[in-house]
């Protein structure tokens, strides 16, 4: 696939926002992490050849105390591979879904959030 996606997944019952962010990132960077400051949400539809899929990705501010910014992360699973990309280069790399770059170039431009976006026309 050509598409770029922040680390995070699906919420285990009985299990918090944050504490799922935190354990994805330790599934998929094998990364302890701090989750902080929630940045926002975005509501975004999608289909693949036999279902439609619609979710609602929540954005969180997260450091990663343990992590060298000069090399690439190593992904701890097959299908993921992680790579740093610059704020201006976000476009290049086609980050999906798509309205997660305004929600984080709003947070950046410091607008008072949190953020709500969508892919829908009607949001």
């Amino acid at each position: 696939m050509d598409n770029t996606f922040f680390p995070g997944g699906h919420v285990e019952f009985k299990e918090g926002m944050r504490t799922t962010l935190s354990r994805e990132i330790k599934e998929e960077l094998g990364q302890e992490s701090i989750v902080g400051e929630y940045i926002g949400c975005v509501e975004a539809d999608f289909e693949l050849p036999t279902t439609y899929h619609q979710e609602l990705n929540h954005l969180f501010r997260v450091e990663l105390p343990h992590i060298d910014h000069q090399i690439l992360p190593e992904s701890q699973e097959n299908h993921l591979e992680f790579y740093w990309i610059q704020m201006n280069e976000l476009e290049q790399h086609n980050l999906q879904p798509y309205p997660v770059k305004e929600v984080i170039q709003r947070y950046l431009n410091k607008e008072e959030g949190p953020f709500w976006e969508s892919t829908f026309e009607d949001h």
